[in-house]
């Protein structure tokens, strides 16, 4: 008899979160199976022999993905209420009905992959238990009642003992054609196949691939993967042929033995026969005609048109929307120059990043003039030039994009007008009008937001600042590049307390590029992301205080500090990163800024206006997708550094518009925003403690959220998780002299004891375009605690926990 029961224990509170988010039971739970008949309940795979860890992962990995379908017992991590018995447990739904055949094909795809990556011996046994479960007993209750509870559960375990692999010995390219054969041996550096590397099917056919390109971008626009193919070592080819023969295996196996120790295998590329000579002609480019303007839904209606010649290129219009010589710069195909099939790519990637199109299609036609020759035709469909947008945003936005960056608490209504062909070249701007509201703890306005944006993308780089060391070739390696230029004024009037006015403008370079890899049978996507600011100017002011706020800031001496007018002027950097590959996606940010360094040399600024800083933050994020279900986890770290002059000294805490907070539904979501810290200190405990007013000149963060589906109700998503959250903020100096300001500065002595923790669960409603996520999170550990910083659950009650609501994920 199998079953899973629960077990409680004392435990320390320090893992309490980790505990809630990441102790997944492993009770296995069928829904939905087959009665009456025998059903996969559970298979596994298991890699015998000396190998390394991660190769063994990797192997037993690929394994299991040849599992047939009709044998694989899929689970999802599903959430029951804790008084239907498990509370977090692996839900296998639908589990199918055994059938040995599936056994057998199963054996053959696993047979077939250790042969394609070199074991010429692989042995793999299968092993299957029948287990039966709650024989004789019926369903007392529910839409089942009176039907059996039995279940026919059946183990399936594949024994995989890999064998020795075969590795490259050496490598050789016999082509007849001498042409072919001088590209092959000017490119060999290249090669995929390397001497001592272990034997994969996979690598052969990228090599396959990686020549016929190389052929392709010497004008051999016809060559394809069919004129190639790879002799290999009869012997050891033999060895790996999954149709051999058992008793011829063994004469080989035997003749192997004889030849070597360690097992290796030649291989040499070679040439087919002709079947077609133009797969082994030349082709150059004859003309080239570009229809810059068609409509999307083409008609047969007889159009004035002009045509322009450009470069030998030839341009045929309806009208004059574009400017023909942007275009000719971004084409990189030329009447009578040799066919390259990078240049072709060149081109398509370049124009597809043109906003002022929807889509672009180059076609090519053998010339009625030479056999030699190739016609291209590229037509060009434009996209609508203007865009008119209103939208409502909710809750805590930060960083919406690399362009451009801000924050935003409450209700905002923004409205934005798109234009996608500026000045005739594609240009794109963006002009956005945004006002909204902050409400306070009791409900009420708070706080009133205005702005204004204007953003210049140019789909280019614009050199204007000679000493700069700007990257070069950037768009001849497939990055897409942009110029921009963003001007943009806020207003904000918190009620009682002040107005603040800014100013920004910036001139920078974005570059962006999208990599595919490869990793054996995955393939998988790097999307890199740059962002530099060499010119980044920022001005705020304070030019109303209310005597409210004046009190407020003469009794707090360091609010006076975080609360000053100031101006930037400096540079900013940011660098992103983001993996997809498989079911887990992997988000980096590196982000840098700075003001002051070198204007601050003169005194007269540096005691002036001019702020004089540095400050950096780094986030990871880690998602694994399991269908119905996700992980998802993220680290942050900030930190920022104050040195310029003031009348009284040095200042050492960045200014509010500059420092880290903690607290809302995108962070610490058992605290409200900008309630949390700094560190242990009790200075904010009091008077201060609703007035959200905590900034830090560090901070770090730590979240994790279990992700599942609850149901579907007329096309809307229900979906919950359980997650918890980790960090605090800090200033690098006491915040005050009295007792109340210690524990506020970073210690590496202490940091780890003054780390909250709030752990929680909430409600998504997902309309697939956005989710309204209402979260509610406790405080396991308030390091503002007043009976000592190392409590935990203090004060805790089913009623004390946080609400917070907030629009999509929070990371």
């Amino acid at each position: 008899m199998s079953y899973c029961r629960q077990v409680t224990s004392l435990i320390r509170p320090a893992i309490v979160p980790a505990v809630l988010i990441f102790a997944l039971f492993s009770c296995r739970v069928p829904v939905d199976f087959p009665r009456g008949k025998p059903f996969v309940f559970k298979t596994s795979v298991q890699v015998n022999g000396d190998m390394k860890s991660v190769q063994k992962q990797d192997l037993t990995q690929n394994l299991e993905n040849q599992i047939d379908d009709s044998l694989q017992a899929k689970t999802i991590t599903a959430f029951n209420w804790p008084w239907k018995g498990h509370v977090i447990y692996k839900k296998l739904e639908n589990p199918p009905v055994y059938d040995s055949m599936s056994l057998s094909r199963s054996l053959t795809f696993m047979n077939a992959l250790m042969y394609a990556n070199g074991y010429y011996a692989p042995v793999i046994k299968d092993t299957v238990i029948y287990k039966t479960v709650h024989p004789g007993k019926i369903i007392k209750s529910g839409k089942l009642k009176g039907q059996s509870r039995e279940e026919q559960r059946v183990y399936v375990k594949f024994d995989v003992t890999p064998g020795r692999q075969l590795v490259f010995d050496s490598v050789g390219f016999r082509l007849y054609t001498p042409e072919l054969q001088s590209i092959t041996m000017e490119s060999r550096p290249q090669s995929l196949i390397k001497v001592g590397q272990p034997y994969s099917r996979t690598i052969l056919n990228n090599e396959i691939s990686r020549l016929v390109d190389s052929f392709r971008n010497n004008g051999y626009f016809r060559f394809s993967r069919e004129d190639l193919y790879i002799e290999q070592d009869t012997v050891f080819a033999a060895l790996i042929d999954p149709s051999l023969d058992p008793i011829e295996q063994a004469e080989l196996l035997e003749k192997f033995k004889q030849r070597k120790e360690n097992p290796t295998i030649t291989i040499i590329v070679k040439q087919r026969p002709v079947r077609d000579s133009t797969h082994l002609r030349k082709f150059y480019i004859g003309d080239v005609t570009v229809y810059p303007d068609l409509p999307v839904g083409e008609d047969t209606i007889p159009v004035h048109t002009d045509t322009v010649i450009i470069n030998k290129v030839k341009y045929i219009s309806r009208t004059d929307k574009f400017k023909l010589s942007f275009i000719s710069d971004n084409i990189y195909m030329y009447p009578g120059g040799l066919y390259r099939q990078q240049d072709y790519f060149r081109t398509a990637n370049r124009l597809s990043q043109f906003s002022a199109w929807e889509y672009n299609n180059i076609e090519f036609q053998r010339s009625p003039l030479n056999d030699s020759l190739l016609d291209l035709t590229l037509h060009m469909y434009p996209a609508k030039k203007q865009k008119l947008s209103l939208a409502l945003e909710t809750s805590y936005n930060t960083n919406s994009g690399i362009i451009t960056t801000g924050n935003l608490f409450g209700t905002s209504l923004v409205l934005g007008l798109q234009n996608r062909n500026a000045y005739r070249q594609s240009i794109l701007t963006n002009t956005n009008l945004t006002g909204g509201i902050e409400l306070g703890t009791n409900g009420l306005i708070q706080t009133v937001l205005t702005s204004a944006s204007h953003t210049i993308a140019i789909p280019h780089i614009i050199h204007i600042i000679p000493f700069l060391n700007f990257p070069a070739n950037l768009e001849e390696k497939g990055y897409h590049t942009q110029t921009l230029i963003n001007v943009n004024a806020g207003y904000v009037y918190r009620f009682d307390f002040f107005t603040q006015v800014n100013e920004n403008i910036s001139f920078g370079y974005q570059w962006s590029k999208i990599e595919l890899h490869k990793d054996k049978d995955l393939t998988f996507s790097v999307t890199k992301n740059y962002l530099w600011k060499p010119i980044n100017i920022e001005n705020y002011s304070y030019p109303v205080i209310e005597d409210s706020f004046k009190t407020l800031l003469q009794e707090n001496p360091p609010l006076q500090i975080s609360f000053r007018p100031g101006l930037v002027i400096g540079q900013q950097f940011a660098y992103n990163l983001v993996r997809a590959k498989g079911n887990k996606i992997n988000y980096l940010l590196l982000d840098f800024e700075e003001s002051g360094a070198l204007l601050g040399f003169f005194k007269t600024l540096d005691k002036g206006a001019l702020l004089r800083y540095i400050r950096a933050q780094v986030e990871f994020r880690h998602t694994i997708d399991y269908g119905k279900n996700q992980m998802a986890f993220r680290a942050y770290a900030g930190a920022g550094y104050a040195y310029g002059l003031t009348d009284s000294g040095y200042e050492h805490t960045l200014p509010s518009f500059k420092a880290f907070y903690a607290g809302g539904p995108n962070s610490m979501r058992a605290w409200r925003v900008r309630n949390l810290g700094l560190g242990s200190s009790k200075y904010y405990t009091d008077s201060l403690n609703n007035q959200d007013l905590r900034y830090g000149d560090m901070k770090l963060e730590f979240n994790a959220e279990y992700r599942f589906l609850l149901g579907t109700l007329f096309g809307i998503k229900f979906r919950s998780a359980l997650f918890t959250d980790i960090g605090n903020i800090w200033s690098w100096q006491p915040i005050d002299t009295s007792s109340l300001g210690k524990g506020s500065n970073f210690q590496f002595s202490t940091f780890y004891k003054e780390l909250a923790v709030g752990a929680g669960t909430g409600l998504r409603i997902d309309f697939n375009y956005f989710l309204i996520r209402f979260d509610w999170s406790y405080k396991i550990h308030d390091p503002e605690a007043l009976e000592g910083s190392e409590s935990w659950f203090y004060k805790l009650s089913l009623g004390s926990g946080q609400l917070q609501l907030g629009l999509n994920y929070p990371f």
